[in-house]
């Protein structure tokens, strides 16, 4: 959980430097990129609100997610398990900081190109007090590549594709 902090602490003062070339191409440096790829990143969004960036994932796959967030909603948090079908969430405990929570998510990738789901935690202690999550992700179709996973996120399962190729059908003879 201490990772969590460590984490958010690092990407949070650091800034982008990019660099164009003469045909506009954006080029970043390998550290930038290193450290960029591999983090999930937690903002603010706005008053409650909280986008959490997953980076790219692919169609038809399920994915373990497990961030951190920083809140003052107190230790023990409610949701909805029905809110969302796309976003199960799993565990949710404290940080031992005691800044915030660790939340752990299944993720289904059930839509191609970009991957908006929310989820909505309150506080056990006054049910006034509440935090929207944004997960986003660009997710990728067939056969359009394999993209890396960042830290904290994990393929747990792939969904079988009625239309694959691949079939023991041998057609009409």
């Amino acid at each position: 959980m201490a990772e969590c902090q460590d984490r958010a602490l690092n990407h949070a003062h650091k800034t982008v430097h990019k660099k164009h070339d003469s045909e506009g191409h954006v080029h970043f440096s390998a550290e930038q990129l290193v450290e960029h790829d591999l983090e999930i990143i937690v903002k603010q969004g706005g008053e409650d609100k909280l986008d959490v960036h997953l980076g790219f994932l692919q169609f038809k796959h399920l994915y373990e997610v497990r961030f951190c967030i920083q809140d003052d909603l107190g230790e023990d948090l409610d949701y909805d398990p029905l809110q969302n079908l796309h976003v199960k969430i799993e565990k949710v405990q404290p940080t031992e900081d005691g800044t915030g929570h660790e939340i752990l998510v299944n993720f289904n990738a059930h839509k191609e190109k970009l991957l908006t789901e929310f989820i909505t935690l309150k506080s056990r202690e006054d049910k006034s007090r509440s935090i929207t999550l944004v997960l986003h992700a660009r997710v990728l179709g067939k056969g359009k590549g394999t993209p890396a996973l960042k830290n904290g996120i994990h393929c747990t399962r792939v969904e079988w594709d009625e239309d694959s190729d691949v079939s023991d059908w041998q057609g009409f003879q």
